[in-house]
C-alpha cells in the first residue's frame, strides 16, 4: 500500500482536523502545570495517530491470521477491525486519568465526541474532502452545543458525581464504530448504506443535543449548590466547600508537597472605624480577587471577617505573598492595612488539613503587631510555644492557689547614702511541670488572655502579707513597689483591691508604691486612669512612671499626669555611650525641675553608679546590687555587701 493509499485509507486530513481540535480541547481543560504531558499524550491519542496505530494493530493481526490460516472470513476481518479501533480507547482514558488528572468520564466523553465526529465524517463523507467538510460542520455544532457546558461542568467537577455520562458516551462510540465497520462490509447495498448515513447523522446529532441538555441540568444543579456554599461578600468557596476541594487536590496529587497559608489583615477593625465599612469591604474584595487570581478560585476561602486560607505550590509562594501584601498596603488609605501571612509547608502526604492550617495560623500570629515582617514560616518551636501558652492560661488559677507564683524582690538603693530604701516586687512562676518560667513567657500571654489582673492582685496580696509578717517579727521594713497593668484598671477595681489588702494587713500607704508604665495611659481617653492615679495619691500612695523613655509619648505623659517618681528605663544604661549619658542627665535635670524623684534601672557596674551619683539621680536598682531574689535571699546578699536599710 502506497503512502497516498494509506492516507486515504485512514482518512488522514479529516483525522488531522479532528485530532487537532481534540488536542486544543485537552489543552484548555488540562492543568496548566502539566501542560507538557498534556501536549505529549494529546498528540499520541488525537484521532490521526489513533487511526494509524489502530490500523497497524489491524494489519498486524490480519497478517498473522493470513500466515496461519491462509484465508480469513469476512466476519473475522470485521471483528479484528472493530477490536483494533476499540482497543486503544481504554488505554487513552487511563493515561488521561493517571497522567493528566482528567476524570475518566470526562476523558471518555471527549474521546467519544471526537472519534465519533471522525467516524461520522468517514461514514457520511466517504471521501477525504467530503469527510473533512462533514467533520468541520460537526465540530462547529459540537462547539456551539456543548463547549460552554463542558467548561462549567468541568469546573464544578460534575463528572466525578455523574459517571453515567461516561457510559452514555461510551455507547455512542461503540455505535459509531459499528457503523464504520458496516461500511467496509462488501455485502452492504447502496440503499442500506444511504440509510446508514442518515441513521449515523441523526444518532450523532441527537446524542449531542441530549448531552447538551444533560450537562445544562447538571450545571444548573451545580450552580445552585455552589451558590449555597459561597461567601456572600467575596464569592469565594465557604470553608466547607474549600475543605472538600483541598481534600480532592491532596488525594489526587500525592507526590507534590503543598503550602498551607493563612492571611490575616492587621488593623482591620480600626480601618473600618476610621474609613467606614464600605471601604473595609472593598479592601476585602481586593484581597479576595488577588488571592483568586494567584491561587485559583477553588483553593481560597474566607474563614472569618478578615482572615483567609489558601493552598498552593510551595515554589514561588514568597513572591505571591509579597505581591498580596504590597497590593493591599497600596490600596488602603495611607497604608493603614497590613496583610500578615503564616505558611506551613506540607511534610507528609496524608497530613490532617485542619492541623496544617492551624500551624500556618501559629506562624501568622508570631508576627502580629510587628510591622517589619509580613510573612512567617512555621517551625516546630511555634507549637511548643503555643502549648506553653495554653498551659499558662489554663493553669494560672492553679498556680495562684498552690502558690507556684513566687514574689521576688530587687533592692532599690539611695544613691547619696548607699542605703536600702525600697524593693520592687516581681513575679516568678515556679511550675512543677515546666520549672522556672520566665516573666517574658507568661506576662504577655496573661495580658493577651485578659488574665493579668489575677497575677497582679496575687502579688499585691503577697507583698502586704509579707510586710505584716516582717513587722510582727520586729524587723525593719522599707517600701515596696509593684506594677499595675492597663488591664488591672479595666478588668478589676484595682483601687478597691489595694485598699482592701492594705487594710487587711494594716500596711501604711507610704509603704506601698504603685508603678504604671506609659502603655497603661495610651487608651485613657475618658481620663478614668488619671482619676484613679489621683485617688491613690490622695490616699498617700506614691505613683511612679515605670520604663520612662522607652516610648515616644513619655514626655507627653509627664505633661498630662502627676507622678511622684520616674524610673529611667534600663535601655539607656545597656548602651552606655556619651550620647546616652547626655540623654540620662537631661532626664534627671528635667525631673528635678518638675519636682519628680528619679530612679535608674539596669545599674550593673561601678561606672554606672558613679555617673548617676554625679548627675544627681536619687535612686538606683540593678544587678550591681542584686538580681531579683526571694526576700530572705536578697537580704543575705545585701548584708554581705554591707547595705542596710
Amino acid at each position: 500500500m502506497s503512502i497516498v493509499e494509506f492516507a486515504n485509507h485512514v482518512f488522514f486530513f479529516p483525522s488531522l482536523l479532528v485530532g487537532s481540535v481534540y488536542l486544543a480541547t485537552l489543552v484548555v481543560l488540562g492543568e496548566k502545570k502539566k501542560m507538557k504531558e498534556v501536549l505529549f499524550w494529546g498528540v499520541v491519542f488525537s484521532l490521526c495517530p489513533y487511526m494509524i496505530l489502530s490500523d497497524f494493530i489491524y494489519h498486524g493481526v490480519m497478517s498473522v491470521l493470513f500466515h496461519v490460516f491462509g484465508a480469513v472470513p469476512l466476519l473475522v476481518d470485521v471483528i479484528v477491525d472493530y477490536t483494533s479501533r476499540v482497543l486503544l480507547i481504554p488505554v487513552a482514558v487511563i493515561v488521561c486519568y493517571k497522567r493528566l488528572s482528567v476524570h475518566w468520564s470526562l476523558s471518555l466523553f471527549m474521546m467519544t465526541s471526537f472519534v465519533g465526529i471522525g467516524y461520522l465524517g468517514m461514514v457520511v463523507g466517504k471521501t477525504q474532502l467530503m469527510a473533512f467538510i462533514v467533520d468541520a460542520v460537526a465540530i462547529i455544532l459540537w462547539w456551539v452545543f456543548v463547549w460552554y457546558e463542558i467548561l462549567r461542568v468541568r469546573e464544578a467537577r460534575a463528572f466525578v458525581r455523574f459517571d453515567f455520562i461516561g457510559f452514555v458516551t461510551a455507547f455512542s462510540m461503540f455505535v459509531n464504530l459499528a457503523m464504520y465497520v458496516c461500511v467496509r462490509m462488501i455485502e452492504v447495498t447502496p440503499e442500506f448504506l444511504n440509510y446508514l448515513v442518515f441513521v449515523a447523522s441523526l444518532f450523532w446529532l441527537t446524542l449531542t443535543i441530549a448531552v447538551k441538555l444533560i450537562f445544562r441540568a447538571i450545571r444548573l444543579t451545580q450552580q445552585a449548590e455552589i451558590a449555597r456554599n459561597r461567601d456572600e461578600l467575596t464569592g469565594l468557596p465557604n470553608p466547607l466547600l474549600f475543605s472538600n476541594y483541598v481534600q480532592e487536590l491532596l488525594s489526587k496529587d500525592t507526590q507534590s508537597r503543598f503550602a498551607f497559608v493563612v492571611f490575616d489583615v492587621d488593623n482591620f477593625k480600626a480601618f473600618n472605624e476610621r474609613y467606614g465599612f464600605s471601604e473595609g469591604d472593598a479592601a476585602l474584595k481586593v484581597l479576595a480577587s488577588t488571592l483568586r487570581k494567584l491561587f485559583g478560585e477553588r483553593y481560597v476561602t474566607r474563614v472569618s471577617c478578615d482572615m483567609f486560607r489558601v493552598i498552593g505550590d510551595v515554589a514561588g509562594m514568597n513572591f505571591k505573598v509579597k505581591e498580596i501584601h504590597d497590593k493591599i498596603h497600596a490600596f488602603s488609605k495611607q497604608g493603614a492595612l497590613e496583610v500578615k501571612a503564616g505558611v506551613y509547608a506540607q511534610r507528609e502526604p496524608n497530613e490532617n488539613i485542619e492541623r496544617c492550617f492551624m500551624r500556618a495560623r501559629l506562624a501568622e500570629t508570631s508576627i502580629k503587631g510587628r510591622y517589619d515582617e509580613y510573612v512567617a514560616v512555621y517551625v516546630d518551636e511555634m507549637s511548643s510555644r503555643e502549648r506553653l501558652k495554653m498551659y499558662l492560661i489554663t493553669h494560672i488559677d492553679e498556680a495562684i492557689e498552690n502558690e507556684h507564683i513566687k514574689v521576688f524582690f530587687q533592692p532599690v538603693i539611695d544613691v547619696k547614702t548607699n542605703k536600702l530604701c525600697g524593693f520592687e516586687a516581681l513575679a516568678r512562676w515556679m511550675d512543677p511541670v515546666h520549672g522556672m518560667i520566665s516573666p517574658l513567657d507568661f506576662i504577655g500571654v496573661l495580658e493577651e488572655a485578659h488574665l493579668i489582673h489575677k497575677l497582679d492582685v496575687f502579688v499585691l496580696k503577697k507583698v502586704c502579707e509579707g510586710y505584716r509578717n516582717e513587722v510582727n517579727l520586729g524587723h525593719k521594713c522599707v517600701p515596696v513597689s509593684f506594677n499595675l497593668s492597663r488591664l488591672d484598671f479595666k478588668l478589676s477595681e484595682i483601687y478597691k483591691e489595694v485598699k482592701r489588702f492594705t487594710d487587711m494587713y494594716k500596711v501604711p500607704h507610704e509603704m506601698l508604691h504603685i508603678e504604671i508604665t506609659e502603655s497603661v495611659l495610651e487608651d485613657d481617653d475618658g481620663g478614668y486612669i488619671k482619676e484613679q492615679i489621683k485617688r491613690f495619691q490622695d490616699e498617700k500612695f506614691e505613683v511612679w512612671m515605670d520604663d520612662f523613655g522607652s516610648g515616644y509619648s513619655s514626655l507627653n505623659m509627664l505633661k498630662d499626669y502627676d507622678f511622684d517618681f520616674i524610673k529611667i528605663d534600663m535601655v539607656f544604661l545597656r548602651n552606655f555611650t556619651e550620647k546616652s549619658k547626655v540623654v540620662i542627665q537631661s532626664m534627671v535635670e528635667m525631673a528635678k525641675r518638675l519636682h519628680l524623684g528619679t530612679l535608674a534601672e539596669g545599674v550593673e557596674t561601678q561606672e554606672h553608679l558613679e555617673f548617676l551619683k554625679a548627675i544627681g539621680c536619687d535612686r538606683v536598682q540593678g544587678y550591681y546590687f542584686s538580681k531579683p531574689l526571694p526576700y530572705d535571699e536578697v537580704m543575705k546578699v545585701l548584708e554581705e555587701k554591707g547595705i542596710s536599710a
